[in-house]
């Protein structure tokens, strides 16, 4: 091992890799327990990835067993099709209001309330949404109070530092390595638990709500390291972002209840008529796979097109509402859009990754001892910054349990060697007529908005998986940085972002081969039925070598659906 890739050793109790509301949470807990954390993030704490997109904080309020069981049934029965765990739904269900919500009014968020002190509110006041202050700026609110306590409590913290691997000793966690992007330093980490809390893999298409920073680096650190995947072919997509201008498709038109009334935004194709708004299924709380059902069968009919030609409006929706309760009014004055006339340009995002890595939901523990996967990176389907703040917190409560009971582990010297030195590969000039990681990425992401969208057939997944393997055969060899400059080089950052890209996509599509159905977001135009008998199922992935072994593992609920088989274009909500 060279001189400059010889890592700088850090020790700590608990390792939280994120930055996020999980993240953000586990590290907190840490730090009240008393033991050591040190937390890594990618980009900047609090700024980056899908924490600041949340608009809606969850609202269910349990005043019978009937409530809980009520809203239970609305999760269970729409997005995941029952592949949501339903006692996970009842605990954070409590935890939203009996402690998420307290403790953040404590920490200076302001809910949005009437002035007599209720909580504004959508229709349905007991399973629905409330807002901090509006709708589409929640998260931001959330994430800058517990960013201000996380510096404030002087919590040790690396920004702009990637973790890149996971270390383990006869099947345990022994810690990470990381790079400091700013100092082009390669740390190693000694550690008792890690917490990988790094969010949904939604960059990984060329329409994404993610920032850069989420291109599945948890997901691949975990699953080279030996932890099962879960459910990764189940993507969320949102049907009504901005379709321009580009930079904006992160800003997301909500198909929910606007505060204080029931109108919701209405889509019309392009022959000028409506075809979708939530009131046409008035018991689903999260509307946006019936948007994407509907889309499509105007898609189909030539009203409107998966890269656009359709629109959202608002014009049936009083003016003071939206200028009062909708951050995303201020967005549409500086495009030049009259919502009180005119119609929004939409497009297709993908939003994130109901799956991730298999956790048991009871304590957040992967099948690693020592790794815990709160939040968007685990595997119970994830929908609210106020359930991934419950996972943060157990995680870590658990992550310190284990780590007052152990004594700090040895570093697996050949693993960390191994690492540097394939890192440090990855710091090499680009060849004469070569590639630029950055374009090696938009070519993956390419692919998969070509053969990974929304809608999917067996010959456009074989051949994502062809063009990836093309991809990794041919471009990868000739990709290298304009730059070998080891300080706060962001290409190196990118190429190390295209390895795990690969791995998680072909993962993915390979996951997506495998379930011959169609189930909430996920859709197989070869297989366009909800199949009940067969499929209520996790897809399981285990890494074998160099290669992927998938289980199919039956569920054990109370709450099932009543058909065996439903036309999924058709079924009843």
């Amino acid at each position: 091992m060279s001189a400059t890739s010889t890592p700088r050793v850090l020790d700590t109790d608990v390792v939280v890799i994120g930055g996020g509301s999980a993240g953000a949470h586990a590290a907190l807990k840490v730090h009240t327990e008393g033991m050591r954390v040190l937390m890594i993030v990618k980009g900047f704490l609090g700024r980056s990835g899908a924490s600041i997109f949340a608009g809606n904080l969850q609202l269910v309020k349990i005043e019978t067993p009937e409530d809980l069981e009520r809203f239970v049934r609305i999760r269970v029965g729409t997005g995941s099709s029952y592949l949501s765990d339903q006692e996970y739904l009842r605990r954070v269900s409590r935890y939203t209001e009996s402690e998420f919500f307290p403790a953040m009014e404590r920490r200076g968020l302001y809910i949005r309330r009437h002035d007599d002190g209720r909580l504004v509110t959508s229709a349905d006041a007991k399973a629905g949404n409330v807002w901090a202050p509006n709708q589409g700026f929640s998260g931001t609110f959330i994430m800058e109070l517990l960013r201000k306590e996380i510096l404030r409590k002087r919590i040790p913290l690396l920004q702009e530092t990637m973790a890149t691997s996971l270390l383990t000793e006869d099947g345990r966690v022994a810690g990470v390595t990381a790079l400091d992007i700013v100092k082009g330093e390669i740390l190693a980490v000694r550690a008792k638990s890690v917490i990988v809390a790094t969010g949904p893999s939604n960059y990984l298409s060329t329409r994404a709500t993610g920032t850069r920073e989420q291109c599945a680096n948890g997901f691949a650190m975990a699953y080279r390291a030996g932890a099962q995947m879960q459910d990764l072919e189940m993507q969320w997509f949102h049907a009504s972002d901005m379709a321009e201008p580009d930079c904006w498709m992160r800003l997301h038109i909500y198909p929910n209840p606007m505060p204080v009334t029931e109108k919701t935004i209405q889509l019309y194709g392009k022959d000028g008529r409506m075809f979708f708004h939530q009131g046409m299924y008035p018991a689903v709380k999260q509307p946006y796979f019936l948007q994407l059902r509907h889309l499509y069968k105007q898609v189909k009919a030539g009203n409107a097109s998966w890269h656009g030609g359709f629109y959202g409006s608002y014009r049936h929706i009083e003016p003071e509402i939206m200028q009062r309760y909708s951050y995303q009014a201020q967005f549409f004055r500086h495009a030049g859009i009259d919502i009180t006339k005119e119609l929004v340009a939409l497009g297709i995002t993908w939003h994130m990754t109901f799956g991730g890595i298999r956790t048991d939901i009871a304590t957040m523990q992967t099948s690693i001892d020592g790794l815990y996967a709160p939040g968007g990176v685990g595997s119970h389907g994830v929908g609210s910054i106020t359930f991934v703040g419950h996972d943060g917190t157990l995680a870590a409560t658990l992550a310190c349990e284990r780590a007052r009971s152990m004594e700090l582990p040895a570093l697996p010297q050949a693993a960390v060697q191994a690492e540097c030195e394939r890192l440090t590969a990855h710091l090499a000039p680009r060849p004469e007529g070569g590639w630029a990681p950055a374009q090696v990425k938009k070519e993956i992401r390419a692919v998969m908005a070509r053969d990974m969208g929304y809608v999917k057939n067996a010959r456009g997944m074989r051949r994502a998986l062809d063009d990836l393997a093309g991809i990794r055969g041919r471009l990868v060899p000739r990709m290298g940085l304009p730059s070998v400059s080891r300080t706060w080089n962001y290409d190196w950052v990118d190429a190390l972002d295209v390895e795990d890209m690969l791995d998680i996509c072909e993962l993915t599509v390979r996951a997506s081969l495998a379930r011959e159905e169609s189930r909430g977001y996920f859709f197989r135009e070869d297989f366009p039925y909800i199949d009940n008998r067969n499929w209520l199922k996790h897809t399981v992935a285990t890494r074998v070598g160099r290669d992927v072994r998938f289980d199919h593992v039956a569920l054990t609920q109370d709450c099932r659906p009543a058909n065996d088989v439903d036309d999924f274009l058709e079924a009843d909500y």
